[in-house]
């Protein structure tokens, strides 16, 4: 039987420019020592993980103009499979610029609207790549939404992966989190901050993200994870489920860009291969963390999963 795909549905795709200097300064001129463009966003890191660990990735997104195209041919450099729902607009271009410090300053560009015709089109290839893949599939939504698309466009392909017989997880915020919640997703992943817009309230301690989680799942999530930075990841199963902590361990980090998006693309490559519990979590873990270490956001190596996995520290916090 031919392996699970997962599919990445990427609506707001970027060029992820990644600039380094020598010490940020606001409101002066600042001259970067190297530059480097990454194809970008949300989803398109969780595919770039997904095909390290799990082999087959779908990349689905909204391109336009030469970064669109550029963007389309960095992923299938890294054998992804691309579907590019070509638009009039160009992709946008997002800023990360790290200084000397280990500081992290990221300028995010707005999407520009796709028209209702590219709108439909995404949803129709979304929904064929779905049904076409002969091993199953697995759908990640993750990631913002482009202007002119309303919060409930995530709600519609969660329903269309449900009807194709897919799981589908999920990774956004504000209102398309929000809305999305009720659509019953199998999996919700967000970090802290995401989580308290959800949820109108504070999650200072691990309890408080633990209760934040809970709540999540009783609003419909049938899954939830909330990743904490340096104090690790929360994840709880399902209702009535074992609620999970693991810890990574001290690392020389290069980025943390992206490491909740491989968090992700871990939870999904797990699904796949019917991996479940505390080497789930663990995998899940070990995808963020090797992330930090990686050249560029989502560009985790197997390899150096491999040797975190061990030193992940997972608890079971409840039965």
């Amino acid at each position: 039987m031919s392996a699970a795909t997962i599919v990445c549905a990427s609506s707001n795709p970027a060029m992820d420019r990644r600039l380094r200097v020598g010490r940020l300064s606001l409101g002066e001129i600042n001259r970067a020592t190297t530059a480097h463009g990454f194809a970008g966003g949300k989803a398109a890191h969780v595919a770039m993980a997904a095909r390290e660990m799990a082999g087959k990735a779908v990349w689905i997104g909204f391109l336009g103009g030469p970064i669109g195209q550029e963007c389309a041919r960095q992923m299938e450099s890294l054998k992804i499979q691309v579907v590019a729902i070509p638009t009039a607009a160009g992709t946008r271009v997002n800023l990360e610029i790290i200084d000397d410090s280990g500081g992290i300053t990221e300028i995010l560009e707005p999407g520009a609207a796709p028209s209702a015709e590219e709108r439909d089109d995404f949803w129709r290839e979304f929904v064929l790549r779905l049904k076409e893949e002969p091993g199953g599939t697995l759908a990640v939504i993750s990631g913002s939404l482009p202007t002119g698309i309303g919060p409930e466009f995530y709600a519609s392909l969660i329903d269309a992966a449900r009807a194709a017989g897919a799981k589908a997880f999920l990774d956004t915020s504000g209102e398309a989190l929000r809305a999305s919640v009720r659509a019953k997703p199998d999996l919700i992943k967000t970090n802290r901050a995401e989580a308290e817009g959800l949820l109108g309230r504070s999650l200072k301690t691990t309890g408080d993200v633990v209760l934040g989680a809970k709540e999540i799942i009783r609003g419909g999530a049938r899954s939830a994870a909330i990743t904490m930075g340096r104090e690790g990841l929360v994840w709880i199963e399902g209702d009535g489920e074992p609620v999970w902590l693991a810890r990574p361990p001290r690392l020389d980090v290069i980025s943390t860009v992206g490491c909740g998006d491989a968090t992700l693309a871990g939870f999904a490559c797990a699904a796949v291969q019917g991996i479940n519990g505390e080497p789930a979590m663990r995998l899940a873990a070990a995808c963020g963390a090797a992330n930090c270490l990686a050249a560029a956001p989502g560009r985790i190596q197997r390899a150096t999963v491999e040797s975190l996995m061990p030193q992940i520290e997972v608890q079971r916090l409840h039965p």
